[in-house]
């Protein structure tokens, strides 16, 4: 009977302890486009980073709720003044202005950075990136991981017409070898020579943008808009001319987005296409033509003399200012910032390292990985970062916009450009 009630008494307290111990747990809530329950290289690579990172911490789980990913940032300014917003929430390169005025993030420097030596800071080597985090002194967000939007290329391809991608520095070089590469049978189009995503919605940068920051100065000084000059012009009928007059992108890349454009590149309908970098993973491994067949271009320029400039986007971890939760959100954000989680994005997730520390790491000397070596080359070439100062959330798609203009319109380039410089304008 004492056996009994002794064993009674243990699974009772035991059952006391456990539910002591669930009660003890916090649920940190995070927005992201990535859902952990997919396979996609990135959605691998969050899955395995909060199970390691719950193991090392048991008191605390992460619930991710995936999103939208033009809609989330949006989203989470919106909710910082009525309330609902989760503890963690991923930002891109067009909304860290948004976030910047919205007061919205956290000081993650106070929570996170400020307990880091010299050495942890500078191990991140695309300076840009973490500085567009910063908001009057305090570190607002932190670079996951940094992409920019590319030109990937058919090796095959190019081999089979003769084309050395080395040999592309001008944009006049970039339209030529797009007509070399595009496969006209009976009459139709077989591969189009380059793809591009000139929808207003979930853009990426295209010649228009790259051809305009080809010039002295700052075309957003003052969170002004310079796109109505002579360069502009002519960056906006460059874009043009490859869909009207070269015919080496098709017309329907008016209304494709990048998600659009990148499935095409997947299964073969362009030779070059402009997608971002963030994207090589899920392309390497989906893509009918072979991942050795991958490659990525430099942005051209108008001279040649140097590449055009490389973006810098990417996303950027971001804390609820108001999170009553916030010692637990900065726990996991340092996570996927730290060494541990950018190996985790790079290694499984297929993206650059943040970390030049991790550039060493033999996994990147493996030739599939060349790439990597490449985008680090471009960026310390030429590189350019969207104002954070600005809301920019409507830089590309007005851009995009004022091509359709003058395709579809027939409205003069320039007066295309004010109305771009205009949305820009008002956005701020």
């Amino acid at each position: 009977m004492q056996r009994t009630l002794r064993t009674g008494l243990l699974s009772v307290t035991l059952a006391l302890a456990g539910i002591a111990g669930a009660a003890a747990q916090t649920t940190v809530t995070l927005w992201t486009f990535l859902d952990p329950n997919k396979t996609s290289p990135r959605e691998l690579a969050l899955k395995q980073m909060i199970a390691d990172f719950e193991a090392k911490n048991p008191a605390i789980r992460i619930k991710v709720e995936p999103q939208d990913f033009a809609q989330m940032p949006p989203k989470f300014f919106l909710q910082h003044r009525t309330g609902g917003n989760p503890d963690l929430v991923w930002i891109d390169a067009k909304n860290l202005g948004g976030l910047a005025k919205s007061g919205a993030g956290a000081d993650l420097g106070a929570a996170i950075t400020s307990k880091w030596s010299q050495a942890d800071k500078d191990d991140y080597f695309i300076k840009a990136g973490w500085d567009a985090g910063i908001v009057e002194g305090k570190l607002a967000a932190m670079p996951l991981f940094h992409g920019a939007t590319v030109i990937y290329y058919r090796k095959d391809l190019f081999k089979a017409a003769g084309i050395e991608p080395d040999s592309i520095k001008t944009w006049d070089q970039l339209r030529e070898a797009a007509k070399k590469l595009t496969v006209v049978k009976d009459g139709r189009t077989e591969t189009w020579g380059l793809g591009m995503p000139l929808a207003p919605i979930k853009t990426e940068s295209t010649p228009t943008l790259i051809g305009l920051l080809d010039q002295p100065g700052d075309i957003y000084a003052g969170c002004k808009a310079n796109y109505a000059n002579e360069v502009g012009v002519r960056a906006l009928t460059y874009t043009a001319s490859l869909l009207t007059e070269a015919k080496v992108t098709p017309t329907e890349a008016l209304v494709n987005n990048v998600d659009d454009v990148t499935d095409q590149f997947i299964a073969g309908r362009h030779a070059m296409a402009i997608t971002s970098n963030l994207r090589y993973s899920v392309i390497a491994r989906q893509a009918k033509f072979g991942a050795e067949n991958i490659g990525i271009l430099n942005w051209p320029s108008w001279s040649g003399a140097k590449p055009g400039a490389m973006p810098v986007s990417g996303w950027w971890i971001s804390a609820w200012a108001r999170s009553p939760r916030l010692a637990e959100a900065a726990k996991f954000a340092e996570y996927m910032a730290g060494s541990e989680g950018v190996k985790l994005w790079a290694t499984v997730g297929g993206q650059v390292p943040t970390r030049k520390s991790l550039l060493a790491d033999p996994f990147f000397a493996k030739p599939e990985n060349a790439w990597v070596q490449t985008m680090v080359q471009a960026w310390s070439a030429s590189s350019w970062m969207e104002p954070v100062n600005c809301n920019t959330r409507t830089l590309q798609s007005g851009l995009n916009e004022a091509v359709a203009r003058f395709i579809q319109d027939k409205i003069p380039a320039m007066d295309a450009l004010r109305e771009a410089e205009k949305k820009f304008a008002e956005a701020q």
